[in-house]
């Protein structure tokens, strides 16, 4: 049996990763034909963060992103309204 991924963000590449490490065969499906900069950026909670180590992801992780230290909202001209820290800085064991 074949597993069948649709989509190939973060979930179904996390999926496929993990099919592929316990020898399950998987296909992934992307509608998007090319690969290109969105001007976006991700940000993972600590939970989420900690799966990918699992993946085996932990030293490559650093190369490609970086540590959050805190998350915030703020107004249009730049008054903070609330923060609060993230990930190590949170006391979780991951960033």
């Amino acid at each position: 049996m074949t597993v069948l991924i649709a989509g190939g963000g973060i979930a179904g590449l996390a999926l496929g990763l993990t099919c592929h490490q316990i020898g399950v065969p998987f296909k992934v499906f992307e509608s998007v034909t090319e690969i290109k900069p969105q001007g976006v950026g991700i940000n993972l909670q600590p939970t989420a963060v900690r799966e990918l180590f699992d993946l085996g992801l932990e030293d490559e992780l650093p190369k490609i992103g970086v540590k959050t230290r805190d998350y915030g909202m703020y107004s249009k001209i730049g008054r903070q309204i609330w923060v609060e820290p993230r990930g190590t800085w949170a006391g979780y064991k991951w960033p």
